[in-house]
């Protein structure tokens, strides 16, 4: 017995059923593809192996073969002939052959794999087109059970799907599986609506101790559960069935706004805006769009995607029909416009640009404070692509923001930097825990992406087959964002909120994005009368029965006194010979309404401000 057909008799004897062997001839080469594979039920699955068995006749030493990727060109493997024998026998395993088919896919018995095509070439023969695929007998696969329900908009809150309920085409439901394999503690299994709103998933039965089914938490994001509807549903058994999404549909319309070029202006570089307005519910919206410029910029029609259908003065105006987010199937319909617009001559490094977009509120609509969008956009040169904003982007270092400050708007901006186009980008933020997570709502994307918590205060959006070009091949198309806003949790004033993001291309490590800072500061700051380069921190303010005032900076060897006053000037209350940098001040008995206070000191006037009493 050669060498060779020893070996084949103990691959083939490997196998979990007989698989006849494929055999190609080219020339001087025959190369025999050895399929092998093995099923493990801990995991559910078949794993899959494969070998070349090639003979190459009238070889020498020196002579060589070489195996490879038939469209990647890359080399799997290469030997040299160092004995002269002849024929020459060579054993290859394929590496990039290999493959796991899980039982779900196990059909009549066997599960199935096709791998990539090789070619095998030896001196002048070449092999070409060898087609791995495996057919492997399962003889106890796992087994599996369905879930199936309808996903719909139930327009008369009946909980039933009838009458003029929306079925909803393409959502996907995601099933959560608590396994006790030695080998699987968690499964995760999808299933997506047909036009009908129907869907149904495969689960894995064998080591099934329990699951939820929920639908994917993009959705959570845009289409709030009705009374009908729990968060998630659990279950202990297989098959499940009517596992319904009962959903309703707000009156939304939002308008944002957002630039090209990273929302970066340069000096005497044109850029684009993209005011767009989105109706996330299912009333039909039909209204106008406003945009009014900074005083600085210049509007040019002809170069603007989207020209304005009417401009009054420094307003820009477009008219939209027929705005709802359930057309064709697009949960989140916009109507946006490209405006081409350059800095004028005076515009100059460390500016900013200014800019508010508006629309009007359909009746009905539930959150009418999102139909009114201001933002600002720096002057610089400059930049790093990969960057977070926030807005308000508050005053100095520390970001200082109102105290009354009610929630923040993040982007994030990413750009393809590389010489290859961008599969699937990730971004995954950690927000302060000082935000209210559970308020954060998606107000702008560029591209179409799934957001999902991974963790309490996680967030991570997945931009999967984004294609995004590189910079040098396309620089206007390397280019994306995403834009969010999130609540304010309980805070009191010098909080300080931190942001930063992850930024994934593909497989490459993390792009880490620069981190921006808001600190809620003190509602009211002190005019420096005396120029002693102080100021009067005041908490709380407003008050309700009393407040701190503090002294910055405080002279040890000073003596202060503290007056306040109402609105006609009428002195309310006085403290005298404050020596501490702290000192409170007691409401007793004074009405609601606003007070205007001075601090003295030997040298004069320390500090004025006004406090309100609620």
């Amino acid at each position: 017995m050669t060498k060779s057909f020893f070996l084949l008799s103990i691959l083939l004897s490997l196998l979990v059923a007989k698989v006849s062997a494929q055999v190609f001839t080219q020339g001087d080469v025959t190369v025999t593809v050895i399929p092998s594979g093995t099923h493990d039920s801990t995991t559910c699955a078949t794993q899959f192996n494969m070998f070349y068995s090639i003979t190459i006749q009238n070889s020498f030493v020196g002579d060589d073969v070489t195996v490879k990727d038939m469209f990647g060109g890359f080399i799997i493997y290469q030997t040299t002939n160092s004995t002269g024998q002849n024929p020459w026998y060579v054993m290859v395993p394929v590496t990039n052959a290999f493959g796991i088919v899980s039982d779900d896919q196990v059909s009549g018995g066997y599960a199935m794999y096709a791998g990539p095509s090789n070619k095998v070439i030896s001196g002048t023969d070449t092999v070409f087109n060898i087609f791995n695929f495996n057919q492997v007998a399962v003889p106890a696969p796992c087994l599996y059970g369905n879930v199936s329900g309808k996903i719909y908009v139930d327009q008369n809150n009946d909980c039933i799907f009838n009458g003029n309920d929306i079925a909803l085409n393409s959502v996907s439901a995601v099933a959560s599986e608590a396994l006790n394999s030695p080998s699987m503690t968690l499964v995760t299994d999808y299933g997506y609506s047909n036009s009908n709103g129907d869907y149904n998933m495969r689960a894995v039965q064998t080591w099934m101790t329990g699951y939820t089914v929920s639908i994917s938490p993009v959705y959570q994001f845009i289409f709030p559960l009705s009374a009908c509807t729990p968060p998630s549903y659990s279950f202990t058994t297989l098959p499940q069935a009517n596992v319904d999404f009962s959903l309703q549909c707000t009156s939304n319309m939002d308008v944002q706004c957002w630039a090209g070029s990273q929302g970066i202006v340069r000096p005497n570089h044109p850029f684009l805006l993209f005011p767009y307005v989105s109706n996330t519910g299912c009333d039909s919206a039909s209204g106008t769009l406003k945009l009014v410029l900074d005083a600085n910029v210049i509007y040019n029609a002809g170069l603007s995607s989207n020209p304005a259908n009417t401009v009054s003065g420094d307003t820009l105006i477009w008219n939209y029909t027929g705005l709802t987010s359930l057309s064709n199937g697009a949960y989140w319909n916009s109507f946006m416009a490209g405006v081409y617009l350059t800095p004028t001559v005076g515009v100059s490094v460390g500016d900013t640009l200014c800019f508010r977009v508006f629309t009007n509120v359909p009746s009905g609509d539930v959150d009418p404070t999102n139909n009114d969008y201001s933002f600002c956009l720096p002057v610089v040169n400059s930049y790093d692509p990969n960057l977070k904003e926030v807005n308000p982007k508050g005053i100095g270092p520390a970001g200082d923001i109102p105290v009354l400050t009610q929630e923040l708007t993040y982007t994030i901006h990413f750009q393809n930097t590389g010489t290859a186009v961008a599969y699937n980008i990730a971004i995954i933020d950690t927000l302060d825990t000082d935000l209210d997570a559970t308020s954060l709502k998606i107000l702008g994307t560029s591209h179409a992406a799934s957001p999902q918590w991974i963790a309490p205060g996680v967030v991570r959006f997945d931009f999967s087959n984004i294609y995004l070009a590189d910079s040098t091949t396309n620089e206007p198309a390397s280019h994306g964002f995403i834009r969010f806003s999130v609540k304010l949790g309980n805070t009191s004033p010098l909080t300080v909120f931190q942001n930063k993001a992850s930024i994934y291309f593909d497989s490459n490590p993390a792009i880490v994005t620069n981190t921006v800072t808001n600190t809620l500061d003190f509602p009211e700051g002190i005019n420096e009368a005396t120029g002693l380069n102080g100021k009067i921190l005041v908490n709380p303010n407003p008050m309700n029965e009393n407040t701190t005032f503090t002294i910055q900076p405080y002279n040890t060897t000073e003596v202060y006194s503290f007056e306040l006053t109402d609105v006609l000037g009428k002195t309310m209350k006085t403290i005298k010979n404050i020596n501490s940098k702290q000192f409170n001040v007691e409401r007793s008995g004074l009405g609601e309404g606003i007070y205007f206070y001075k601090i003295y000191s030997k040298q004069g006037v320390t500090g004025t401000g006004k406090i309100v009493i609620q």
